[in-house]
C-alpha cells in the first residue's frame, strides 16, 4: 500500500480535509463574484452550480485515469492543489476579462437566450479550478488503495474527510471569513492554504512509496471473505452507476427544496443559507464516516438499495414535522432575549433546526455514494479511472437535479411535487439495485419487500399532508413580537380563520403567497415574509412612485422600477404621462401575484406602457439599452440574501451609467429592525455616487431622492403635476392633496442627510457589510431607529423646503386636517410630529370637535393631561353625542385615574364618565375604539362601573377583537 499508515497517512488525510474546506470557500466566494455579473436570479444560481459540479466531475474523470498511471498519486494531488491555489489568485482578473466579453456578447442576444452566454461565462471561469479540484479525491484514493478492500475503506474514509472539511469551510466562510474580510481577501487566504498544502504533499511524495502489495492483514482477509475482493458482475455495475446518477439527481432536488422550505421557516438571510448548507454537507460526511467504520458483512449493492429506502422513509416521516417548523421556531425564539450577546445562540438555534431537518436524510445520502462507488470499481489498478466514471454519472444526475429542480420542477409543481419526485427517484434507484444484487432470492416478494415499505411510507404520510406548503407559508411570521400560539393547531386555526389564501406559487426564486384578511386588506408574502400590502404599506408604495415624478426637473418619460411588489408603485408612476416603464422583477410569481392587486395598482402590470422583465436588476441594468430619466429601486429588505447588492456602490454606479444627465434615483430603505449605522451606511454609499440627496417619508420607511446635481424645488411645477386628475386621485389615498402635504413628508435636507450619514465605510460587492450586518439588526428587532429627523430639530426644519414654502403659503385648516390624518396612519400616537400637526389643526379650527379630539389624544399619549383636559372640557356638552369625543374623554379620565388613583381614593368624578361611555356604547355597539376606552376605565377603577348589565359587558367582549 502507498505510504498509508501512521503519521504520514493522517497528515495526508488532513490535507484532504483542509482542501475540502478551501473548495467550499471558493464555491461561496466565486458564486458571489459570478452573481455580481450574472445576477442573483434562480437561473444564474443553477448555471453556476451546474458548471461547478460539472467541472468537478470532469476533473474526476480525466485525472482519475491519470492517477492510475502516475508514479506518485500523492505528488499529483500536490500539483492539482498548487494549480487551484494559483488560479484562485488570478480569478478576479480572469473574471474581469470574461465579464467584459460576456457583456459585449449578451447585449446582442435576446432576453430568453441569454442563458447561453451566462453558461459560457460560468464554464470558462470555473472549468479549470473545478477540474483540478475534481481530480484530488481519485488521486488520494489511488494513493491509499492497494487492494479492493482498501478501496471500500479508503473511499468512504476520504469522502467523509473531504465532506467534513467542506462543511467546516462553508461554515467559516459564510459566518466569519467573508463578513470580516470580504470576498477578495477570503479567496487569497484560501489560495495561500492550497499552495501550502500542495508544497506539503509534494514534499511527502519525494519519499518513494512501497510497491503495491496485497493486503494480508486480518481486516483485509475478512474483507476478502465477505466479498469485498470480488468484482461485481456488469449488471451490478450498471445498476450502481444508474443508482449514483439517480441519487445525485434526488440529492440536488432535495437540497433546492430544503433550502426553500427552511428559508420560509428561518428567514432567507445569508447566515441561514450558510447554516443550511453546512448541515447538508455535515450529514453527508457523517454518513460516509459511518460506512467507513461499518464492520458488518453484506453486499454493498444491497446496502445501497436499503439506504435509498431509508432515505425515503426519513423524508416521509419528517414531513409532518416540516409544516410545524414555523410554529416551533417562533416558540423557541420567543424565550430568547434579543441582544448582541445572544446572537451566537440564535445562530446555534437556527443550526439545530437545520440539523433536525437535514442530518438524517443526508446521512443516508453520504453513506450511499461510496457504497455504490465501490460496486463500480472492479480493478484496483484502474480505481482512478473507474472512480472518475462514478463521479461523472453522479454529477450528470446532480447537474440535472440542480437545473430541473429549481428552474423547471419547482415552478411546475412546487415544494410538494419536488419531494414526491425525489422519493420516486430514490425508490427507482432502490428497485434497480435490488434487482441487480448478485444471488438475490428467487421469489420477487422476498427480494423487493423493502420497496413496499418505502411506498407505504409515501402513501401514509404524503396523501394526508396535501396542501402543507400553503399552510407552512401562511403560519410563517418573522416579526411577531407577542407570544406565539399555544399549539400548532391553534396557529393553523388562526391563519385559516383570519386569512383567505388567494394565490400560492413556488417559483425558481421565491415562494409567493397572496392572502386577504377579514378586514379586506391583501398582503403579498415572499418566502414567509410580508413584502407588500394594501394596509400600512400603501403610503410607502404610493410615494415611492410619485416623488421622483414630481421632483424631476422635467416630466420623466422613461422610467425603470426595480421590484414589482404589489404593483402599487408602478401604478403611481403610470398616473403620470410616462411613455415607457421597465419593471424588473426577479420572481415571475410576484408578477402574477401583482395582478391580484389591480384594484389598487391601476392594473399596472398589464398597462401597455409597462414592460416586465424577469431578471436580476444588476444584470438587466448592465445590459439595458435605454437611458432612464428616473430609476426607482424598491427591493426587499437587505437582510434577505442577495438583496444587499442593490444597496452597494457597484449597483449605484451601474444606475448612474444608465441615467440621463438630469436623471434621478429614488431608493427605498427601512428603519424598523435596523440601526443608525446601517441607515448611515446606505446613505454614505448612495452619496458617493450621487452627491446630492434628500430623505422623505418616515418613520418606518425612508425614501431617498438622489441626483448628480442639486435639485431645486419649484412649487408651481410640482403643483401642476399634482393637479393631474389621476395623480390627485392616487395621492389622495394617502391624504396628500397639495404641495404642503407633500413637503411635510421631507425628513432630511441635502445638508441634513450628509450630516446624518457622516463619514465611514462604504458598502461594496467585494466587502458587502450590509449583507452581514442587516440580519443581526433584524434579529435585534429595534423598532425605533432614529435618523435625526429635521422636522423635529430645534430650528424647526429651517433647511427643509417646507420652511420657505410656508412663508409664502400659510396652511389652511383643511390642509392641517389632511396632514394630521396622513401622519396618523404610520406615526405613533405619542410622536411629537403628530402632536404638532394636531396643534396646527386645532389652532386653525378651534371649533372643530375632530381637531380637539386629535390634539387631546396626542397630549394624553404624552402624559400632558392638563392640556388635554383644557382642550376637551369646554366642549364636553357639545361632544356628548360624538363617539370619538367620548372615547378621548374616557381615555383622559383613565389616564388621570392611573396618575393619581390609590386604594383609598374615592371614585368620585368617574361615575359620570362611565355612564356617558355606556350610553355611547349602547348607541354605537360597532365602535371598537369606544368599547376599548370604556373597558380601560373600568379596569382601572372597577368600582366606578356597574359590575353587570349589557352596557358594560358589551365593551368587555368587543375589546379582544379590537385591532
Amino acid at each position: 500500500m502507498h505510504g498509508a499508515s501512521g503519521f504520514p497517512k493522517n497528515l495526508v488525510s488532513s490535507f484532504l480535509f483542509l482542501s475540502g474546506a478551501t473548495a467550499l470557500v471558493y464555491e461561496l466566494v466565486w458564486s458571489k463574484y459570478l452573481a455580481n455579473v450574472l445576477g442573483n436570479s434562480g437561473q444564474a444560481h443553477a448555471v453556476v452550480l451546474a458548471t461547478f459540479m460539472g467541472g468537478l466531475a470532469l476533473g474526476a474523470y480525466v485525472f482519475g485515469r491519470t492517477a492510475d498511471r502516475v508514479k506518485s498519486p500523492l505528488a499529483m494531488y500536490g500539483l492539482l492543489e498548487l494549480g487551484v491555489g494559483i488560479y484562485a489568485l488570478l480569478f478576479p482578473w480572469v473574471l474581469e476579462l470574461l465579464s467584459a466579453a460576456y457583456l459585449a456578447v449578451a447585449v446582442k442576444v435576446p432576453d430568453g437566450a441569454r442563458v447561453v452566454p451566462k453558461l459560457a461565462l460560468a464554464a470558462l471561469s470555473l472549468v479549470v479550478p473545478t477540474m483540478l479540484m475534481g481530480g484530488t479525491l481519485p488521486a488520494l484514493v489511488r494513493h491509499f488503495s492497494a487492494t479492493l478492500a482498501h478501496v471500500r475503506r479508503e473511499l468512504a474514509r476520504l469522502y467523509a474527510i473531504n465532506s467534513l472539511g467542506a462543511a467546516l469551510g462553508v461554515f467559516l466562510a459564510g459566518v466569519s471569513l467573508v463578513p470580516a474580510i470580504g470576498l477578495s481577501l477570503s479567496a487569497k487566504l484560501a489560495a495561500t492554504l492550497n499552495i501550502l498544502l500542495a508544497l506539503g504533499a509534494i514534499a511527502l511524495a519525494r519519499k518513494p512509496p512501497p510497491a503495491l502489495v496485497q493486503d494480508t492483514s486480518a481486516e483485509g482477509a475478512a474483507s476478502a471473505e465477505s466479498g469485498d475482493e470480488l468484482s461485481y458482475p456488469r449488471s451490478a455495475v450498471r445498476a450502481a452507476l444508474l443508482g449514483v446518477a439517480l441519487s445525485g439527481f434526488t440529492s440536488m432536488l432535495y437540497q433546492v427544496t430544503w433550502i426553500r422550505l427552511l428559508s420560509v421557516v428561518l428567514g432567507a438571510s445569508t447566515y441561514a443559507f450558510t447554516l443550511i448548507l453546512t448541515a447538508f454537507i455535515l450529514g453527508i460526511g457523517l454518513g460516509s464516516f459511518w460506512l467507513m467504520t461499518r464492520k458488518g458483512r453484506g453486499d454493498l449493492l444491497r446496502l445501497f438499495a436499503w439506504l435509498q429506502v431509508a432515505l425515503v422513509a426519513s423524508v416521509c416521516v419528517a414531513l409532518p414535522l416540516y409544516v410545524r417548523l414555523p410554529y416551533l421556531f417562533r416558540k423557541a425564539q420567543f424565550v430568547m432575549t434579543r441582544s448582541l450577546d445572544t446572537w451566537p445562540y440564535f445562530q446555534g438555534l437556527t443550526f439545530v433546526f437545520c440539523c433536525v431537518v437535514l442530518l438524517v436524510p443526508t446521512f443516508f445520502m453520504g453513506a450511499a455514494f461510496p457504497a455504490a462507488a465501490r460496486v463500480a470499481t472492479a480493478k484496483v489498478t484502474e480505481v482512478g479511472r473507474q472512480l472518475g466514471g462514478v463521479y461523472l454519472w453522479n454529477t450528470l444526475g446532480t447537474i440535472t437535479g440542480a437545473a430541473l429542480g429549481g428552474l423547471v420542477l419547482m415552478p411546475w409543481w412546487g415544494m410538494e411535487g419536488n419531494f414526491i419526485a425525489g422519493l420516486v427517484g430514490n425508490l427507482v434507484a432502490a428497485a434497480v439495485a435490488f434487482a441487480a444484487v448478485p444471488g438475490r432470492p428467487a421469489q420477487p416478494a422476498r427480494a423487493f419487500w423493502p420497496l413496499g415499505v418505502g411506498v407505504a411510507c409515501g402513501l401514509l404520510f404524503l396523501l394526508p399532508m396535501s396542501g402543507w406548503a400553503t399552510r407552512l407559508s401562511g403560519i410563517a411570521s418573522f416579526r411577531m413580537m407577542e407570544a406565539p400560539p399555544r399549539s400548532y393547531d391553534e396557529a393553523v386555526s388562526t391563519f385559516e380563520q383570519s386569512t383567505q389564501p388567494l394565490f400560492y406559487q413556488d417559483d425558481t426564486f421565491a415562494t409567493v403567497l397572496v392572502g386577504e384578511l377579514k378586514g379586506g386588506h391583501r398582503f403579498l408574502k415572499l418566502n414567509g415574509k410580508v413584502d407588500a400590502s394594501t394596509g400600512l404599506d400603501m403610503e410607502t408604495q404610493i410615494l415611492a412612485g410619485h416623488l421622483g415624478m414630481l421632483l424631476h426637473p422635467r416630466p420623466p418619460e422613461n422610467v425603470l422600477l426595480v421590484g414589482a411588489g404589489s404593483g402599487v408603485t408602478a401604478g403611481s408612476v403610470l398616473a403620470h404621462p410616462v411613455k415607457h416603464l421597465d419593471m424588473v422583477e426577479i420572481s415571475p410569481a410576484v408578477v402574477e401575484a401583482a395582478r391580484l392587486f389591480k384594484a389598487v395598482n391601476r392594473n399596472a402590470v398589464d398597462d401597455p406602457r409597462t414592460f416586465v422583465h424577469i431578471d436580476d436588476a444588476k444584470t438587466f441594468m448592465a445590459l439595458a439599452p435605454l437611458k432612464y430619466d428616473l430609476v426607482i429601486s424598491e427591493p426587499s429588505n437587505p437582510w434577505v440574501a442577495g438583496v444587499s447588492g442593490l444597496f452597494s456602490r457597484d449597483f449605484f454606479r451601474t444606475v448612474d451609467q444608465h441615467l440621463t444627465e438630469d436623471g434621478i434615483l429614488v431608493q427605498w430603505i427601512h428603519t424598523y429592525e435596523s440601526s443608525e449605522e446601517i441607515i448611515r451606511l446606505v446613505m454614505r454609499t448612495l452619496r458617493e455616487t450621487f452627491p446630492y440627496a434628500t430623505t422623505w417619508l418616515g418613520p418606518t420607511d425612508l425614501i431617498l431622492v438622489a441626483s448628480r446635481k442639486p435639485l431645486t424645488f419649484d412649487a408651481r411645477q410640482v403643483a401642476e403635476r399634482m393637479a393631474l386628475p389621476d395623480v390627485r386621485e392616487d395621492l389622495g389615498r394617502t391624504d396628500i392633496h397639495d404641495v404642503f402635504g407633500l413637503l411635510a413628508k421631507q425628513v432630511h435636507s441635502d445638508e441634513g442627510q450628509r450630516e446624518f450619514a457622516r463619514t465611514g465605510p462604504i458598502n461594496t460587492d467585494d466587502h458587502n457589510l450590509l449583507e452581514y450586518a442587516a440580519p443581526v439588526a433584524f434579529f435585534l428587532q429595534n423598532q425605533e431607529t432614529r435618523v435625526h429627523d429635521e422636522r423635529r430639530g430645534p430650528d424647526g426644519g429651517a433647511r427643509l423646503w417646507i420652511h420657505r414654502y410656508l412663508q409664502e403659503n400659510p396652511p389652511t385648516a383643511e390642509q392641517a386636517a389632511h396632514l394630521y390624518r396622513n401622519l396618523d396612519r404610520n406615526h405613533a400616537i405619542n410622536d411629537p410630529l403628530l402632536r404638532g400637526a394636531a396643534a396646527l389643526w386645532y389652532s386653525l379650527a378651534p371649533d372643530s370637535l375632530e381637531a380637539r379630539v386629535a390634539l387631546a389624544n396626542t397630549t394624553i399619549a404624552q402624559k400632558d393631561l392638563t392640556l388635554a383636559e383644557s382642550v376637551l372640557a369646554p366642549a364636553l356638552e357639545r361632544g356628548r353625542e360624538d363617539p370619538r369625543f367620548v372615547s378621548a374623554w374616557l381615555r383622559l379620565m383613565t389616564a388621570r385615574a392611573w396618575s393619581s388613583r390609590t386604594a383609598w381614593t374615592p371614585a368620585s368624578g368617574l361615575t359620570e364618565a362611565v355612564a356617558l361611555g355606556r350610553a355611547r356604547v349602547a348607541a354605537h355597539p360597532e365602535d371598537a375604539e369606544l368599547a376599548k376606552a370604556l373597558k380601560g376605565i373600568c379596569e382601572v377603577v372597577p368600582q366606578a362601573c356597574i359590575p353587570s348589565g349589557p352596557a358594560v359587558s358589551a365593551p368587555a367582549e368587543a375589546a379582544p377583537g379590537t385591532p
